[in-house]
């Protein structure tokens, strides 16, 4: 019992006890350097740099970019960044899609024979002057009367009207005829599109909500969308309307009376 004891002692006297750490130059043997350690010192020290190191690790770990880097630690779900970035692109992808949908509705309705069209060119056996003239023997339901905040300008690529008119005014039909258009986009928001009779096709964008969907048949006059204010072309409640014949956007005013 009294050896185990001695023993015990033993070994917290060595871990306790001072140490002197000498250098000495090999050349003239005069001490260089002096320094005393204990071997419990030594190893709290040692103790508080891994310590230390394992804070900091986790702090770069945890709050700074270079979490994106440990496998298994920054999943592609748990990544805020990438997952906005991954919903934008599905985002993007979809309204494509349905822009090419919409554009091949276009092209088929227009030129059912396949033919090469172009907005710059008359039909065979056409001048653009009389097929325009065509629309005055047309009697169009107004889509909504108001104030007309933007007018019809080819030059600035503006291809359409702005109406303003109060919340929750529908917007209606201009003729007879089938939606072939009827979703949202960035630009132009909830936006709806009818085919018409005799190759005309109306345009109505920026509605706060959509009233038909694509293969509807609708009526002169029925409602078709409410006013609105979506889309990042919209600056306050109204509907931009377009009016296309063979393939050429027209200028509404002339063949429609918007005035309250």
């Amino acid at each position: 019992m009294s050896e185990a004891s001695d023993k015990q002692k033993s070994i917290k006297t060595r871990i306790s006890d001072q140490y002197r750490l000498v250098i000495l130059d090999d050349d003239t043997l005069k001490e260089v350097k002096t320094t005393k350690f204990s071997i419990l010192g030594f190893l709290l020290t040692v103790f508080t740099i891994i310590l230390l190191i394992a804070g900091l690790t986790y702090v770069l770990i945890a709050f700074t970019p270079l979490r994106y880097t440990v496998p298994g630690y920054a999943e592609i779900e748990n990544n805020k960044v990438y997952m906005e970035l991954y919903q934008r692109l599905e985002m993007l992808e979809e309204e494509l899609d349905a822009q090419k949908v919409y554009t091949d509705g276009l092209k088929n309705m227009l030129n059912p024979s396949g033919q090469e069209l172009s907005t710059n060119i008359p039909l065979e056996g056409m001048s653009s002057n009389a097929g325009i003239d065509n629309l005055s023997n047309f009697f169009f339901h107004p889509p909504l009367k108001g104030e007309i905040s933007a007018r019809f300008n080819r030059d600035n690529n503006h291809l359409g009207i702005d109406v303003i008119a109060p919340k929750n005014t529908p917007v209606k039909s201009i003729l007879d005829g089938k939606v072939i258009h009827s979703d949202w986009s960035i630009k132009n928001g909830n936006t709806l599109s009818i085919q018409h009779p005799n190759n005309i096709i109306s345009i109505y964008k920026h509605n706060s909500s959509l009233l038909k969907k694509v293969g509807d048949q609708v009526k002169s006059g029925e409602a078709v969308a409410i006013i609105g204010n979506t889309g990042e072309l919209s600056s306050g409640p109204h509907v931009h309307f377009e009016l296309w014949y063979d393939g050429a956007a027209v200028n509404p005013e002339e063949y429609i009376n918007f005035e309250q």
